[in-house]
């Protein structure tokens, strides 16, 4: 039976998915992000939103928010997604003071490090790219990764860019499918939720691989399923992974080689949500609780889902009547300013075949941009909402 604090507190860079899947739970939970859009409000008893860095948090900002906003020992439970993952500390403060569900600090430390991460996999005899520390020669055909490269936003071309920082690394590139698997874990035992086909964008010369969404029911076969799942549940008992995670990996012929764990709810959980009464959250939590199975029954998917982000190709005003469709997510709030190269929105679809699905979201972001043309920003050096 799930033990339910008096107040959920969702923190995350974009919180959406979250607080949506909370609201299906029936819990209406305080949210802070970097957008604030109009449906991350709408599933939210309130909604704060933070500046952020470089596609970090703020930390003193979000620190100073969130003691305001729902202060420890009130009896608050906190949820975390994109974000913290790879700020240990920070999560350390955030959750001291509020029931945390989702991996503590300790194992962050351990799975978003490259040193002991890559340590762990051989321990395990799990495959990877092969990876070094000390700058290859030649350097094409590799690729420079930060540890912190959420979303794609640390990982560059070794031959673009040869400013490695002390926790980057080099990792040889393979021309295999990038592909993940959503799971739940209880610190001893996994369930695999689906696995998943990622897309990315060459959004900016120095982020040629950021995340652009993702597509179910990847093409898989059998023996690599079970073969990424034996590496999910070794990963889950030796790092007692708990809550819903996501393993990022490229299928290299016939063997699948792990790339990064996500030790919390991933963008992926949108691609499954509703095929739970309850919602993922409501699992996650479960888990994080010790219970893997939940409760109820999982409806069975008969068709394919996908999201895509969008990114703005110009300075963009969001307008006052803009008619979001229902297909569409992460819709800014009339009057935030969106900078070309930044995220504009979310367009959702389903379909029977990948081809069809494809075709489908690309008539749907066009649809999105040709509503929008008229909606430059006044100043174009303006900064953004978040």
């Amino acid at each position: 039976m799930l033990v339910m604090p008096a107040r959920l507190l969702l923190i995350g860079l974009s919180a959406r998915m979250l607080a949506q899947s909370a609201m299906r739970a029936g819990w209406r939970p305080c949210v802070v992000d970097v957008f604030a859009d109009e449906d991350t409000g709408a599933a939210a008893v309130s909604c704060l939103a933070v500046p952020s860095r470089a596609g970090q948090f703020d930390q003193a900002a979000l620190l100073a928010t969130v003691r305001r906003f729902v202060p420890p020992g009130v009896g608050a439970a906190l949820v975390y997604g994109s974000g913290l993952d790879s700020q240990p500390d920070l999560l350390e403060e955030l959750a001291a003071g509020r029931v945390l569900y989702g991996n503590p600090p300790s194992t962050l430390r351990l799975i978003q490090r490259p040193q002991p991460f890559f340590a762990l996999l051989d321990s395990l005899a799990i495959p990877y790219p092969d990876s070094r520390f000390d700058r290859p020669e030649p350097c094409e055909g590799w690729l420079l990764k930060s540890a912190c490269s959420e979303g794609g936003k640390g990982v560059r071309l070794a031959h673009f860019d040869s400013s490695a920082g002390v926790s980057s690394y080099y990792q040889r590139r393979l021309p295999g499918d990038a592909m993940s698997a959503l799971f739940l874990a209880d610190g001893r035992r996994a369930k695999v939720i689906g696995f998943n086909t990622q897309w990315t964008v060459c959004q900016l010369p120095d982020r040629p691989f950021l995340f652009a969404g993702a597509m179910s029911q990847a093409e898989l076969d059998q023996n690599r399923r079970s073969e990424v799942s034996r590496y999910i549940e070794r990963l889950v008992e030796a790092a007692s992974l708990r809550g819903l995670n996501s393993l990022d990996f490229i299928l290299d012929g016939d063997l699948c080689r792990v790339l990064e764990i996500n030790p919390r709810p991933s963008a992926t959980m949108a691609l499954y949500d509703k095929e739970f009464a309850r919602g993922l959250l409501y699992h996650h939590i479960l888990a994080c609780q010790g219970d893997l199975y939940g409760e109820g029954e999982r409806c069975s998917a008969s068709t394919r889902q996908a999201f895509k982000v969008l990114y703005a190709t110009d300075h963009l005003l969001i307008p006052q009547a803009l008619p979001w469709p229902s297909w569409s997510a992460d819709r800014p709030r009339p009057g935030t300013i969106i900078r070309a190269g930044e995220p504009l929105c979310t367009v959702r679809g389903s379909g029977a075949s990948s081809v069809c699905l494809k075709r489908q979201i690309a008539v749907r972001e066009s649809a999105i941009l040709n509503a929008l043309k008229r909606c430059r920003a006044v100043n174009p050096a303006a900064k953004s909402c978040s």
